[in-house]
């Protein structure tokens, strides 16, 4: 490759702050979570009462066939039973009757048994059961799940600032950009493309708008071929700055990263390692190695504002 970059803007100067959102904890979620923690140690007890979650037996009295049964079991407010007769139920005492109005008609309800459902709150041993690395009480794993709430708003908020980032870096930088580098990475993403048409069945410049929907964002090769055009040059932008960033941060990458992808890519889309290799030549690998290599600089950088 002869082209090369003469300056790189630092993206430490573009201040990204203001395009993130500032992340907020969702503590009902996080409440939900703690409490599925419990799940597995809830029990049952004889009671005298209905609450919410609790089961109910009851007996049914009523002209109406689906109503009129000897013993039904349900937990109340669920509605996996009925919704007005486990409302209905809630409040009721052992041996009391209650009468419904539904549609299908006048329904007498009896309670005959109670089983209160108990939840113990969260404890220390249920977390050390979890296995989770360095948690090992209540406190840990409420930090552990407000981290992974944390983590996930950050890769919905990443997108925009990152795009950002990524096109202020470039159009600050200074580059020395030879057609002969740009044509190839277009005739190397077009064969890509014509591969993996190619091992669907099709070919890719006879492809019509129906074929191309759900694969490429395009409606004719025409179209591909001027889209490709107009990426690559940010691509091959994208890859001269994972190079000059590696020379700094030791990032490295080869065969053995090569085959471990093309192991994980044949698995993913059940298709045979030959075929993955056809799909993803290694050239194609570094080349696209070392142009996520910047995203994941730049995503470094924004992480630490979040």
């Amino acid at each position: 490759m002869r082209s090369r970059i003469l300056q790189v803007k630092d993206y430490r100067e573009v201040d990204v702050k203001p395009l993130l959102k500032p992340f907020m904890p969702d503590e009902a979620a996080l409440e939900a979570e703690l409490k599925r923690l419990t799940n597995p140690y809830v029990r049952w007890e004889t009671g005298e009462s209905v609450s919410a979650g609790d089961q109910a037996v009851c007996r049914l009295v009523s002209d109406c066939p689906r109503f009129n049964k000897e013993n039904v079991r349900f937990v109340a407010g669920s509605g996996m039973f009925h919704k007005e007769l486990e409302a209905l139920a809630i409040g009721m005492k052992a041996g009391e009757a209650r009468e419904a109005e539904l549609p299908e008609g006048r329904v007498s309800v009896t309670l005959t048994g109670v089983m209160n459902r108990v939840v113990p709150e969260p404890s220390d041993g249920m977390v050390k059961k979890l296995g989770l690395e360095g948690v090992e009480t209540v406190a840990d794993y409420r930090a552990y799940l407000l981290a992974q709430q944390k983590e996930a708003a950050f890769q919905d908020a990443l997108y925009e600032p990152q795009k950002r980032l990524m096109a202020e870096v470039i159009a600050g930088s200074e580059f020395v950009l030879c057609k002969e580098d740009w044509t190839a990475v277009v005739n190397r993403e077009l064969d890509r493309c014509r591969t993996l048409c190619r091992q669907e069945g099709m070919v890719l410049e006879e492809m019509t708008p129906e074929q191309f929907r759900g694969r490429i964002p395009v409606k004719s090769y025409h179209e591909l071929v001027a889209m490709l055009q107009y990426d690559s040059w940010d691509s091959l932008c994208r890859c001269l700055l994972g190079r000059w960033y590696a020379q700094t941060d030791g990032f490295q990458t080869g065969e053995a990263d090569y085959d471990a992808f093309i192991a994980d890519y044949a698995a993913t889309w059940h298709i045979s390692v030959e075929n993955a290799r056809e799909a993803n030549p290694y050239e194609t690998f570094i080349f696209n190695e070392y142009a996520g290599h910047t995203y994941t600089v730049l995503k470094k950088y924004i992480r630490e504002f979040y």
